[in-house]
């Protein structure tokens, strides 16, 4: 007696169960069936990456040659129309063999690189 109530009330539950309402829709009832229910979606936002106005500063010529502290150890040399390492050498150190420290204190530089116009490193 006591397997048919129990059989009895679980057929009851089952019933009970099948006969709510469910609470949220079923994916598709029917494989031809196009679902109509309204998705909501959402965009993920980001942030913008920093643009180039967010890097430091890149260090000048001089800046890069002279350890801090040390602004006095080099001057600054605009380059004239027939000027050459050696000569610009020859007039700030007295020998224009020296030319290679000048184009050791300016990256790229070399004789054949030498413009007009251009500011060169003269580390003292």
């Amino acid at each position: 007696m006591r397997t048919i109530l129990a059989l009895a009330l679980a057929a009851a539950l089952f019933v009970a169960a099948g006969c709510q309402q469910p609470t949220t829709k079923p994916a598709a009832a029917h494989s031809g069936a196009l679902d109509v229910s309204p998705t909501v979606t959402t965009t993920p936002t980001y942030a913008p990456a920093p643009g180039p106005a967010a890097l430091p500063p890149e260090p000048t010529a001089a800046a890069a040659v002279a350890p801090s502290g040390s602004a006095a150890s080099t001057a600054s040399y605009t380059v004239k129309k027939g000027d050459t390492l050696f000569h610009i050498a020859k007039d700030k150190y007295g020998d224009g063999k020296q030319w290679t420290k000048i184009a050791s204190a300016n990256p790229g530089l070399s004789p054949a690189t030498l413009k007009v116009g251009q500011t060169l490193v003269i580390p003292q």
